[in-house]
């Protein structure tokens, strides 16, 4: 359970390590495909990257303006980068309009924004067909639920309803009081059954002790927000 993705969404709305490592409200881009290549895409530059071997050795105090850190890896097939203090370079070149970005013809692709300060989290997903749904937590990524589809997003659909992360909407409350009682119930636990229903779908695992220690390796992504 440690190496899966859950506890990504459990600590999601602690305070942001400050070093040497990441845990709380880090945000989650990941693709089938070299990790190079998926850093390129962010705007790394070839020199930023495998500059630093573990995340812990990158100074922040020493990194310009322009720039934003990240961590990454590999999951099996999938690479993926991790960033934290509310820190999301696709989410923001998507929005943004950045066509180099956006996931390629038969990839699969993935992005687990956080948005912890302001909200809300989403959730991106791209199957491989050519098609990105994106969808807020607590929200289906596909519409109602439809025994007969098959389709990757359509299971991974069913993973987040099986794992209770997608909810009723407000109008099938009785009382707007019930409808309350219900977020109170679930809110505390809503971003780990994201998480969790990713992870199941991708068999994405991330290795908790290594990316707390800073041992992942570092690289310096253009910052989207300048």
């Amino acid at each position: 359970m440690s190496d899966s993705i859950e506890w990504l969404g459990e600590c999601c709305f602690e305070k942001p390590m400050g070093g040497p490592g990441m845990r709380g409200g880090v945000s989650l881009t990941a693709v089938r495909g070299p990790a190079e290549d998926l850093l390129r895409r962010l705007g790394a530059e070839d020199r930023r990257i495998g500059t630093w071997a573990h995340y812990r050795d990158l100074d922040p105090l020493s990194v310009d303006a322009l720039w934003t850190p990240c961590m990454y890896g590999t999951s099996g097939e999938w690479s993926y980068v991790l960033e934290d203090s509310g820190v999301c370079a696709w989410y923001q070149h998507w929005a943004d309009g950045n066509s180099s970005v956006m996931p390629r013809d038969g990839e699969e692709f993935v992005c687990l924004y956080a948005n912890v300060a302001v909200q809300p989290s989403w959730l991106f997903y791209a199957p491989g067909d050519g098609s990105l749904l994106r969808a807020e937590f607590r929200h289906s990524l596909t519409g109602p639920a439809r025994e007969s589809e098959s389709g990757r997003a359509h299971l991974l659909d069913s993973r987040l309803r099986s794992n209770g992360a997608v909810w009723p909407d407000p109008d099938a409350f009785s009382s707007p009081a019930q409808w309350r009682a219900f977020v109170e119930d679930r809110s505390p636990g809503l971003h780990a059954a994201v998480w969790r229903s990713v992870g199941e779908h991708t068999g994405l695992r991330i290795p908790r002790a290594a990316v707390e220690a800073g041992e992942l390796p570092a690289a310096l992504l253009v910052d989207p927000f300048i």
